[in-house]
């Protein structure tokens, strides 16, 4: 029993280490536009490392830096389209640019918008519409999140599986963290 109670500490630790890692994702995915693979391979890196100490093995250790991966991604989604929900306001973006990208199997469109207030819209969008063409968009005044098409609806689903994910981590690092050492 006194080593399980000299054992809790660490798990906290490792379990507020990860989170802290994964919400300083989630804010760094929101305000960066395009830079996300850097983010996550940190982010799978830094939940590889957080057990170390442990009798923790190479699935353990993968199975925490993907949990880490997908609550980020999950709680960037849910964190946009929440905001999107609550504060997004509809508007008419224009085409303001088409080119095409060359994607290994041939081009493809990609379009810039800006709203008719002169706000560029960050990311290009893969439809094929011409130049001047007007689209409905959802657009957070203050902040980068936008959408294609109507207010969206409130993201349950996303924000549950960034949930589940969380209690899929917390639950593996509390028991690689208080899991005896091995003879």
């Amino acid at each position: 029993m006194a080593e399980l109670v000299r054992r809790v500490p660490g798990a906290i630790l490792r379990n507020c280490l990860v989170l802290a890692g994964e919400f300083g994702a989630i804010l760094l995915l929101r305000d960066l536009e395009g830079a996300w693979v850097p983010i996550l391979l940190a982010l799978f890196v830094l939940g590889a490392a957080v057990p170390h100490g442990t009798n923790a093995e190479f699935v353990a250790r993968t199975a925490v830096a993907l949990a880490a991966a997908g609550i980020a991604v999950t709680g960037w989604i849910a964190w946009d389209r929440h905001t999107l929900h609550e504060r997004g306001r509809e508007q008419t973006a224009v085409v303001a640019s088409r080119t095409m990208v060359e994607d290994g199997s041939g081009h493809t469109p990609s379009l810039r918008l800006r709203t008719e207030g002169g706000r560029d819209l960050p990311g290009p969008v893969a439809k094929d519409l011409p130049v001047g063409a007007r689209l409905t968009v959802t657009a957070d005044p203050d902040g980068p999140a936008w959408s294609l098409g109507p207010r969206p609806a409130e993201p349950l689903w996303r924000a549950a599986g960034a949930g589940v994910l969380l209690l899929i981590q917390t639950a593996t690092l509390t028991r690689i963290s208080l899991r005896p050492a091995r003879a």
